[in-house]
């Protein structure tokens, strides 16, 4: 009998004994009252709950992938520590082979990182020559602009221009001539000395054109030169002031970014492979174990139950609501478990839980306690008779 209804039962049966005790039979006088003592001082109320007890941790551990059981490396009632392989999968050779893989693109893009930073003075030093490069082309380049536009020059230019000229009159007046005699016979000598005359005519404009283009392409190409030289120069000198503090910038965040591309690769790689791994998530006791070698399991699929009996605490089941109000963590308590009535065990309020639960319709709160020296035939699961001092 829990200790709630032994004092319901003793409270109803006081009530009863009063009642009876102001009644009198029929036809005889009622019992002249005695006076009544003072009540005397009771004693502060305990809290009385019930409870079970648990280990300090417990799980069911799962796989998060599919597959078939290559190997069960534990067996129940045996003690295992943390991260300890309890249950591994089959068909590892894929992820393995990725994980390899992702390791290999890990270890380029970090030697090619540490190579970028390793010839920074080298880039530098490459940097400062290309500039001085630069300086020089662009010195050839306006020197052999000068030697060519010159004076001289350009009276070639100009004295290739009228002969352009000259011949477009030749041609002109040439084609005016054949025009007059265009309605003559095709073999008449007046009608083809004028046609010659206009062919000849012709070929000088084209030879004249062909100099003048030419003498002009030349200035214009010396002058194109200097541009260039002059673009190369600002680019060289633009490269030697971002090698001047290391690595090129642009190259040096890329390789960063490839090497974070490849260490999250090798990660996803890891993760697929430890998937295939059932660890322990803490050191405890393996409980019991659903699946053997060969089968089949599913995601989410409870096949280990893992639980740290070394320390046992108790959780109340029944506390209610005006209860829970006068209970503090720290506040100490006495365990009784039905099993062991004549051990009395001592407890200390480690936790109160936040969240309520409905029984019997009553709303009730866990109240968690550490067992001190506990009695070593408490088994889980075991219910108790929880009294909180006051």
């Amino acid at each position: 009998m829990s200790a709630k209804r032994f004092w319901g039962l003793l409270s109803l049966f006081i009530l009863l004994l009063g009642s009876l005790s102001g009644c009198n039979l029929v036809g005889q006088p009622a019992p002249a009252p005695t006076p009544t003592a003072p009540p005397a001082a009771s004693a502060p109320d305990w809290i009385i709950a019930e409870g079970r007890v648990v280990p300090r941790d417990s799980a069911w551990l799962i796989f998060r992938v599919s597959g078939r059981v290559d190997a069960v490396l534990v067996e129940e009632g045996q003690r295992v520590q943390a991260g300890e392989v309890l249950m591994r999968l089959g068909d590892r050779e894929q992820a393995e082979a990725a994980l390899a893989a992702a390791e290999l693109a890990r270890l380029q893009a970090q030697q090619h990182l540490d190579d970028l930073k390793r010839t920074a003075d080298l880039a530098a030093a490459q940097a400062r020559q290309a500039v001085a490069q630069a300086e020089q082309a662009l010195l050839d380049a306006q020197q052999a602009l000068d030697n060519l536009d010159t004076d001289a020059y350009r009276d070639q230019i100009d004295r290739a221009w009228e002969e352009v000229t000259r011949a477009q009159d030749e041609v002109k007046d040439a084609q005016e001539e054949v025009d007059r005699y265009k309605n003559l016979d095709p073999d008449n000598p007046t009608r083809k000395r004028a046609e010659d005359r206009l062919e000849n005519a012709q070929d000088r404009l084209k030879k004249a054109q062909r100099d003048y283009d030419r003498l002009n392409n030349r200035l214009e190409q010396a002058r194109a030169a200097v541009a260039a030289a002059e673009a190369a120069l600002a680019e060289a000198r633009h490269t030697y002031e971002q090698r001047q503090s290391g690595p090129d910038p642009d190259d040096l965040a890329l390789a960063e970014a490839q090497l974070r591309q490849a260490e999250a690769q090798v990660a996803a790689a890891q993760a697929s492979l430890d998937s295939l791994e059932l660890k322990a998530p803490f050191a405890g006791t393996v409980v019991e174990v659903r699946v053997a070698s060969g089968e089949s399991v599913m995601p989410n699929q409870p096949v280990i139950l893992l639980a740290d009996l070394d320390t046992l605490y108790v959780e109340t089941t029944d506390l209610s609501e005006t209860d829970v109000v006068n209970i503090n963590v720290g506040q100490e308590a006495e365990i009784v478990a039905d099993a062991l009535p004549e051990v009395t065990l001592k407890g200390t309020v480690e936790r109160i839980s936040d969240q309520f639960a409905t029984k019997g319709g009553d709303i009730v709160y866990t109240v968690r306690l550490r067992l001190e020296a506990p009695d070593p035939r408490l088994r889980w699961g075991m219910t108790v008779e929880v009294r909180f001092k006051p």
